[in-house]
């Protein structure tokens, strides 16, 4: 029985992979095909807020259903993509203290290989060059590299 109840409680997970416009079309389009065979809908964004409208017009507002989204982002990008993890994290948790209805979500980052190494560690992008690390996505789509739950 626990484990029709598990397969159940992941079909009913909505799944959506951010993408960068950074990325080769080739590996896009990689990306993309293995995204699709793990049930992900795939946006691509030219910016953060971008991107979050996206996810919001996925999720559908007031659903309740749990959310897993694995972002692809660069270092010099992770940065702010944490501070806006802790920003949901906090909002998560004021809403639990509330008594209101809190989805799940969960959280998974894929870094991008290559560029060049540039000051303060962040690396130079060189768009429509760039290529995902394949390992980490493989498991990032499989669900087994969890960032963070909330």
């Amino acid at each position: 029985m626990g484990d029709i109840l598990t397969g159940m409680a992941k079909t009913a997970m909505r799944k959506i992979l951010l993408l960068p416009f950074c990325l080769s079309r080739e590996a896009q389009g990689e990306i993309e095909r293995l995204a699709g065979e793990s049930g992900y809908a795939v946006v691509v964004a030219r910016s953060t807020a971008k991107a979050l409208s996206e996810v919001r017009r996925h999720i559908g507002p007031g659903s309740g259903e749990p959310v897993r989204i694995v972002g692809v982002v660069c270092d010099g990008r992770a940065k702010k993509v944490w501070a806006g993890l802790v920003l949901l994290k906090i909002r998560q948790w004021g809403k639990k203290a509330l008594g209101l209805k809190a989805r799940r979500i969960e959280l998974a980052r894929v870094g991008i290989v290559g560029g060049t190494k540039a000051l303060f560690g962040r690396r130079s992008c060189r768009v429509g060059f760039n290529v995902v690390d394949d390992e980490g996505l493989r498991l990032a789509l499989s669900g087994l590299d969890t960032y963070m739950r909330l």
